[in-house]
C-alpha cells in the first residue's frame, strides 16, 4: 500500500534537475506556488497503477527503480521499460486513454503524483513545460525504437551486454557496484531471453573476469574485454 510522504516543492526538491521543471525560470516558480504533487512511497513489489485503469495522474520517480509491464491477452506479462529516478511515467491521459501499462516498484521508492488536470494547465502556462514533456514523449518513442532494434537484430548475447553496460553507465553506484534489482528471469523477459540464456552469459562472463555479480548488484570490470568478446561490428 502506497503511503503520503507530503507534498512535493518543485523548486528544491532534490530531483529537478532532471524533471519536467529543469528548464523552468526562477521567477516562473511563483506562478505556480499552489502546485503541490503528492509524494508518494512504495515498497519493493507493490503496484503504482494498474493497466486498464483511468489515468488520472503522471508520476515522477524520486527515488528507487520501477518497472513497467503489460499483460497480454493469454495472460503472459512483459516487461516494456525499467525506470530511474527523473524518469516521467503515466501520462496515457493526456490523450483521454487508460494506463497502457502497469507500473511496479521493483526496490522501495518514491514518486511525485502529478495530477493531469493541472498538469494540463501548466503545459498551456508555460512553454517550458510543454517542451519537457514533448521531448520525454520522443525520448521513450526513441526507447521503443532502440528495443524493437535489439530484439530483431542483436543476437542473445549482443542483447544482454548492451544491456549490462547501459545499466552501469547510468545505474545507481556503490562503492564501484551498480544496483540491478532485476532478477535473471525479468532481465530475459525485458530482452527476448529465456533465463537460462542469460544465466549462461552471465556465469561465462563472471568466469572470464569480464563482470562481477553480487546479490541484486552488478559490475563490469572489463568494458572493452566484453565488447571484443560478444559484439561484432559495434553493435554494443
Amino acid at each position: 500500500m502506497s503511503h503520503i510522504q507530503g507534498r512535493g516543492q518543485c523548486r528544491t526538491c532534490h530531483i529537478r534537475h532532471l524533471s519536467i521543471f529543469a528548464r523552468l525560470p526562477e521567477a516562473r516558480f511563483e506562478q505556480i506556488q499552489g502546485f503541490h504533487p503528492a509524494v508518494l512511497s512504495f515498497q519493493t513489489d507493490e503496484t503504482i497503477y494498474h493497466q486498464g485503469t483511468i489515468a488520472a495522474h503522471a508520476y515522477t520517480l524520486r527515488k528507487g527503480i520501477v518497472k513497467l509491464t503489460k499483460m497480454l491477452p493469454n495472460g503472459r506479462t512483459q516487461i516494456l521499460r525499467v525506470l530511474q529516478s527523473g524518469d516521467l511515467f503515466g501520462f496515457e491521459g493526456f490523450a483521454d486513454q487508460p494506463y497502457n501499462q502497469t507500473a511496479i516498484a521493483l526496490t522501495a521508492c518514491e514518486v511525485c503524483r502529478l495530477p493531469l488536470s493541472e498538469l494540463n494547465d501548466l503545459k498551456r502556462q508555460h512553454i517550458e513545460i510543454e517542451q519537457a514533456m514533448t521531448n520525454r514523449w520522443l525520448q521513450h518513442l526513441r526507447e521503443a525504437e532502440d528495443m524493437m532494434l535489439e530484439l530483431g537484430a542483436k543476437k542473445a548475447g549482443e542483447r544482454l551486454a548492451s544491456f549490462l553496460m547501459r545499466w552501469c553507465e547510468h545505474g545507481p553506484v556503490h562503492n564501484g557496484w551498480v544496483d540491478l534489482p532485476l532478477s535473471r528471469a525479468e532481465i530475459g523477459e525485458l530482452l527476448g531471453l529465456t533465463i537460462e540464456t542469460v544465466s549462461r552469459f552471465l556465469s561465462d562472463w563472471k568466469r572470464q573476469g569480464m563482470i562481477g555479480e553480487q546479490r541484486g548488484m552488478i559490475q563490469i570490470q572489463d568494458v572493452t574485454g566484453l565488447r571484443e568478446l560478444v559484439c561484432s561490428s559495434g553493435s554494443c
